[in-house]
């Protein structure tokens, strides 16, 4: 398993080098980071907030296309390796899905410390992502590959959500893609140790049920691994 996740892992620098890959984890990557700078920021003002929201409205306007193309890859990869071995697919998208966090989070944390002022530098990364700075079509080495799998998305993403669909069905188990990112959100919010169940595993869109060790319960919906305490 652990070979096939690093084969899948093409962005990373212990990965073997397939250029689709590393496509895929580039893309994925910079979303989770434009996610993750949205989510920490936002609270600081309501400039901060008003900022927050443009360059996420905005950023994905022009990328979206490409990270549901990538993910499409992604989701392809695993299910041709794994065939209706419903478990081993729920590993690897797993492990994809929380390297791809980790790392993200990583290079956040490094951009974070080299800054006192934390609310400019906010302004500055959302500003960037917002701009057109963070935008895929620009890496002109991957350009080319997320464009293909944009459009094998389009022509057949529909068929293959209807196969990942059919063997959900078939097998009557749930998995969720984002329970180590609820994990550790649960483990923040008070609620280590918790007992984590998936309701809805639409992806890109996931629910979770989080029962604490105190008996209180916590909801924590998902959206492309970017996951939030539902109030």
């Amino acid at each position: 398993l652990s070979v096939i996740l690093l084969s899948l892992l093409g962005g990373c620098s212990s990965a073997p080098q397939s250029s689709t890959g590393q496509a895929v984890y580039y893309a994925l990557q910079t979303d989770v980071q434009l996610r993750l700078w949205v989510e920490h920021c936002q609270g600081m003002s309501n400039k901060a907030k008003q900022v927050a929201w443009q360059a996420k409205k905005n950023w994905w306007r022009r990328n979206g296309a490409f990270v549901e193309g990538a993910d499409y890859g992604l989701t392809r990869e695993i299910m041709l390796v794994s065939g209706d071995r419903d478990v081993t697919a729920a590993n690897i998208a797993l492990g994809v899905t929380t390297q791809v966090v980790e790392d993200a989070e990583s290079e956040m944390k490094e951009i974070l410390v080299e800054s006192g002022d934390q609310q400019a530098l906010c302004l500055n990364m959302l500003s960037k992502f917002n701009d057109g700075d963070y935008d895929l079509r620009d890496n002109n080495q991957f350009y080319p590959t997320l464009v293909d799998l944009q459009r094998r998305a389009q022509r057949d993403g529909q068929k293959l959500e209807e196969k990942a669909a059919a063997l959900a069905v078939k097998k009557q188990r749930k998995f969720g893609r984002s329970l180590y990112v609820v994990e550790k959100l649960a483990k923040r919010s008070g609620c280590p140790g918790a007992n984590v169940k998936v309701i809805k595993t639409d992806w890109p869109h996931e629910v979770y049920d989080v029962q604490c060790p105190d008996k209180s319960y916590i909801l924590i919906r998902c959206e492309w691994g970017n996951c939030l305490v539902n109030d």
